[in-house]
């Protein structure tokens, strides 16, 4: 059985490359953590209650229920999922609310919602698609905590080897003469 967190807390797991749970991660506040950039942080868990708005489906398409909804949130690796309730998510994980598919964050940033007034603690999620969730957290640990860990989530997987800065093949030929342009061709 597992311990059960209470109501309104984030609940952070790391588990090793071959799935066995480590030690949960404290919250921190992002960059001082323990996790290195370059450590395993793929595996990443994060989860809780929070409160959620859906604004934006894609960049031209508002979201069909924009209301607020308390749910549970779990971040793994680079997918966030949402549940009714934590139960829901530890007793039947397939079940997700409203039958979501899980959100996609590479490519996607969360940061302060500074521009939202109506609510404290409140955080904007903008994905790579054009979706844009709001979501509330209890108080501005718990809402840097979420943001901190979704950024590095994202960011983790946007600069692997995809995006990586090599110069194309063939570009590192120093040692033979420079070739000419056609147009400054000398003529023998």
């Amino acid at each position: 059985p597992e311990p059960q967190t209470p109501k309104g807390s984030i609940r952070s797991v790391r588990t090793s490359a071959s799935g066995s749970p480590r030690s949960p991660r404290s919250p921190t506040t992002p960059g001082t953590g323990p996790a290195s950039p370059g450590s395993e942080s793929t595996d990443e868990e994060l989860e809780g209650m929070l409160v959620r708005k859906h604004e934006w489906e894609s960049t031209t398409k508002k979201a069909s229920n924009r209301s607020w909804d308390r749910i549970c949130v779990v971040l793994k690796g680079t997918q966030v999922l949402f549940y009714k309730d934590q139960k829901t998510y530890r007793t039947r994980p397939e079940e997700t609310f409203r039958s979501e598919l899980p959100v996609d964050l590479i490519g996607g940033t969360a940061e302060v919602a500074a521009d939202y007034t109506k609510k404290k603690h409140v955080f904007r999620l903008r994905l790579a698609n054009g979706g844009d969730y709001l979501f509330q957290a209890q108080d501005d640990d718990q809402m840097n905590t979420w943001v901190g860990s979704i950024n590095q989530q994202a960011q983790v997987h946007e600069e692997g080897p995809g995006k990586s800065q090599t110069l194309p093949p063939g570009s590192e030929k120093k040692d033979e003469p420079k070739r000419r342009s056609f147009f400054t061709l000398k003529k023998n």
